[in-house]
């Protein structure tokens, strides 16, 4: 037959998110009928109370009837709970594994990243470079050195009892100085320069005033 008109398509094969699925409409298909199984054994009940005779020994047979058939479905509902508990307790250990696979591949590939980039790193030549630097640094200390040492003044350094007595002479002489100048300073203080002595005429301003007030009269 297969040969003839060949196979039918395959059906994918089931998941366990679709297989969860399943059996969560299952579940929830139970719960709609034990809810109306509940409704009529409260009917039941509630017309219990009003009947007596074989009307009520009718009433009670149903009931129970209806007791027996909310059993068995809850029965069925926790059997399919239990199943849908154990596929999602499969399906956290499948998401567990395939991010522990993906974090060991993103390892692996880090792994292979890093043996590349550290293959390229020349050892030798990083040492040939320190040793360069260190070259380099010893030679701008030199450099620094020598131009900061002093330079030595021609004959030697003066002698320390030779720049006293200097220094006592200087002080002599500049103070005989201060003196003469100032004598001579308070002597010639009452006496001007010609440049700077007043004219006479130029003291008499109020006099030469009163002389052409007198013209004009």
């Amino acid at each position: 037959m297969n040969r003839l008109f060949g196979s039918g398509p395959k059906q994918p094969k089931p998941t366990l998110d679709s297989a969860s699925a399943n059996l969560e409409k299952r579940i929830g298909e139970l719960d709609v009928q034990i809810q109306a199984k509940n409704i009529r054994l409260r009917e039941h009940h509630e017309a219990t109370k009003r009947m007596r005779g074989p009307a009520l020994q009718r009433r009670r047979e149903e009931a129970l009837r209806v007791l027996a058939s909310r059993k068995r479905l809850e029965e069925q509902r926790s059997r399919l709970e239990q199943q849908l508990e154990g596929m999602q307790n499969a399906q956290s250990m499948q998401d567990n594994l395939q991010g522990t696979m993906a974090t060991v591949e993103a390892m692996r590939t880090a792994n292979k990243t890093l043996r590349k980039q550290f293959g390229k790193i020349d050892l030798d030549r990083i040492e040939r470079v320190q040793d360069e630097m260190r070259d380099l640094q010893a030679l701008g200390d030199e450099i620094n050195e020598t131009l900061s040492m002093g330079y030595e003044i021609p004959g030697g350094e003066p002698d320390e009892a030779e720049l006293d007595e200097e220094l006592a002479a200087l002080g002599d002489e500049l103070y005989g100085d201060s003196m003469l100048e100032f004598e001579g300073g308070a002597a010639d203080a009452e006496k001007l320069p010609d440049f700077l002595q007043e004219d006479a005429s130029l003291n008499e301003p109020a006099t030469t005033t009163t002389k052409v007030q007198e013209v004009a009269r």
